[in-house]
């Protein structure tokens, strides 16, 4: 499916909302046609409007009503169709061309009746299928009606809520920390790429490779060299034999790619440029929102996370009385264990070592083989075990942990993008080889439910537990260093302010983007000069702050202002102050510029007194947004720092040094 001249679409309906409903209508129409619709990704249509409603861009309730219309609309159009050819249309092309896609909508509504067209309606590769099936099989046109008008009605903000939720998010990232709503782009992007990637090419090897696998097998058995090989593992008459040829091809390709990306890389720069091209990307995305996040998400690939998980499926294994399922557990587990022995005691470095010195190859992730090892070879043995419409979930399920696992530790520097990769290939490779061994010795099945939950069960909480044990002092490790620099401090008072930066985001969203202040002193000075004035130090936000924003009628005492970003790094001092209004506030913030003065060694702070609103967004939820101080704000800054030195350069720059020049004082 093509999708990326949607982004243009949207863009040319951000600024000319008033098409906006037309377009929504067609789209809505076309994507419901039957068969057509595959190719028309009505849903990203109404995703990204979903987006610009939320930012205020446009309202809510004529796109609800086009859409409504337009899938009403379509549904009806296919529904007449089927109803006017019967069973002419399935010799009628396009729908010729998917035998097996009119067939399975067929079915579909032979089981479930005239609910299936509320269902099919929001499931993506049913919804062009099941009306026209529906007016094949004969329901009557009242009836039709009666179940497809509420569905199209609730089927439009279905797919307009995420996006809003997903715009106001991005707006409020923006706000907060600019680099958050790149990231979360970015993240959105991979993980529905990757649910794509393996639903899309799952759906095609169980439909379609059947047929020239087994071709293949019989000309691997006949072939003189190869025979001799394969022949014994390729019996025919295997239930698993498509399985095993299936992921023994895969392991081939999988093999080969290692190879040339381990023994070729030392002789093309390319690798080692891609890495640092990744590595210097990912150190561009760092900040403090996401960092607690992506800590926590490596803790997945620690041994106290994946061992107990492994042996509580083995304990499960043995005592229902599947010894040779548990023999190939125990052999994949220990098989992965050592290669991540193997690769921990080999000199490698990582982005993190590399500021140390270090210059060994990027050798294959350590960590991340292993976490293929125990995901993926559990994917593959519980897949054996649930049937076959089902068979795919456990390798999606274990395809989005692997990239959250991937993308954490390619932020937070831990691997290298060629290290990772190929350490992800060996643990496939080792899946594969005993996945293949199993499926072909394995004959006694085990409930795959009972397994699932065990194990999922077991990794659940053995993360939740490194999480609460690791986490806080795995930030302070792996926290972004500030690069520092030296200046004189009379040149700083003088002129050399003027080098620091000037603006905290680059980001054209958000309103309030120039430091205003420079301080030179310590935080808690500044907050004792300010707290006699009525400034108040802001209550440190946590997750409850989720919570509290989604208060209906929120106030200043009941919703506290979220920690800015600047370079990756949160305010080193949040301070605001009430006035009464309910829905307006002062804030004084302060962020570490890295620039020491000497002698003393006093560090310089850059600062932004700003005013901050509160914003509600769709009446869902809501958060504080800057808006330019008045012109007076510097002023009355001025005055109450007065225990300071203080001078203001120019309008829009104030700055203040403690009088005390030594370090320590």
């Amino acid at each position: 499916m093509e999708t990326t001249w949607t982004q243009g679409l949207l863009d040319w309906l951000g600024n000319n909302p008033g098409w906006a409903g037309f377009w929504v209508f067609v789209m809505s129409f076309v994507e419901s046609l039957a068969f057509v619709g595959i190719l028309v990704p009505g849903i990203i249509i109404l995703f990204g409007l979903g987006a610009f409603i939320s930012l205020g861009a446009m309202d809510m309730t004529p796109i609800w009503l086009w859409g409504s219309l337009g899938a009403l609309a379509g549904d009806v159009s296919s529904y007449a169709i089927g109803r006017r050819y019967r069973e002419h249309l399935a010799v009628t092309w396009p729908f010729s061309r998917f035998p097996r896609m009119l067939e399975r909508g067929r079915d579909y509504f032979r089981v479930h009746g005239p609910k299936s067209v509320v269902i099919g309606r929001f499931i993506g590769p049913l919804r062009p299928v099941i009306p026209v099936t529906s007016g094949m099989l004969g329901l009557s046109p009242r009836r039709f009606l009666l179940v497809d008008i509420p569905a199209c009605i609730a089927w439009t903000p279905a797919y307009l809520v995420p996006g809003m939720l997903f715009g106001a998010s991005l707006d409020v990232a923006s706000e907060h920390a600019g680099r958050l709503s790149l990231m979360l782009v970015i993240a959105v992007v991979t993980l529905w790429f990757t649910w794509w990637l393996i639903w899309t090419v799952y759906e095609f090897l169980a439909s379609r490779s059947a047929r020239w696998l087994r071709h293949f097998i019989r000309w691997l058995r006949r072939h003189p060299a190869f025979g001799r090989i394969v022949g014994p593992l390729l019996d025919s008459s295997q239930p698993e034999v498509l399985s095993i040829t299936m992921m023994g091809l895969l392991l081939v390709l999988i093999i080969w790619g290692t190879v040339l990306l381990l023994f070729l890389s030392p002789f093309s720069t390319h690798p080692q440029t891609i890495d640092q091209l990744v590595q210097d990307y990912a150190l561009s995305l760092r900040n403090h929102i996401a960092d607690p996040l992506m800590v926590a998400l490596t803790q997945l690939s620690r041994l106290w996370v994946l061992i107990p998980t492994s042996v509580a499926v083995l304990l499960w294994l043995i005592g229902a009385g599947r010894q040779k399922a548990a023999l190939h557990w125990l052999v994949a587990m220990g098989g992965g264990v050592v290669l991540q022995l193997l690769l921990g005691w080999t000199l490698r470095s990582t982005p993190i070592f590399t500021g140390e010195g270090a210059s060994a190859p990027h050798d294959p992730s350590a960590a991340l083989t292993l976490a293929t090892v125990i995901l993926g070879y559990f994917a593959v043995m519980v897949a054996r075990e649930i049937r076959r419409r089902k068979r795919k979930w456990p390798y999606v399920i274990t395809g989005l942990l692997l990239v959250l696992m991937l993308l954490a530790r390619l932020y937070l520097g831990l691997d290298w993008f060629s290290g990772a990769l190929m350490g992800m290939a060996l643990g496939m490779a080792w899946t594969f080889v005993v996945g293949i061994a199993y499926r072909q010795r394995a004959l006694r099945p085990f409930n795959g439910m009972a397994a699932s939950l065990i194990f999922f069960g077991m990794l659940t909480v053995t993360f939740v537990w490194q999480v609460d044990k690791n986490l806080d002092q795995d930030i302070e490790v792996l926290k972004q260093p500030l690069s520092e620099q030296v200046l004189p401090g009379q040149n700083w008072w003088g002129e050399a302010w003027r080098s620091l930066p000037r603006e905290r985001t680059q980001s054209k969203n958000v309103a309030v983007r120039e430091f205003n202040f420079q301080f030179a002193g310590k935080p808690a000075e500044l907050a004792h000069a300010l707290e006699s004035h009525g400034w108040q130090k802001a209550q440190p936000a946590n997750w409850r702050w989720i919570i509290l924003s989604m208060n209906p009628a929120p106030d200043e005492t009941t919703l506290p202002p979220l920690k800015r970003d600047f370079l990756g790094h949160a305010d080193s001092l949040l301070m605001h102050r009430l006035g009464g209004d309910p829905m307006r506030q002062e804030t004084v913030r302060i962020w570490d510029s890295g620039v020491r003065l000497e002698p003393g060694g006093q560090a310089v702070y850059l600062g932004l007194v700003a005013e901050e609103l509160l914003v509600q967004r769709m009446k869902l939820f809501s958060y504080w947004s800057a808006r330019p101080p008045a012109a007076e704000a510097l002023q009355k800054l001025a005055r109450e720092t007065s225990v300071f030195h203080v001078q203001k350069p120019v309008d829009d720059m104030l700055l203040i040094k403690s009088p005390q020049d030594s370090p320590d004082s």
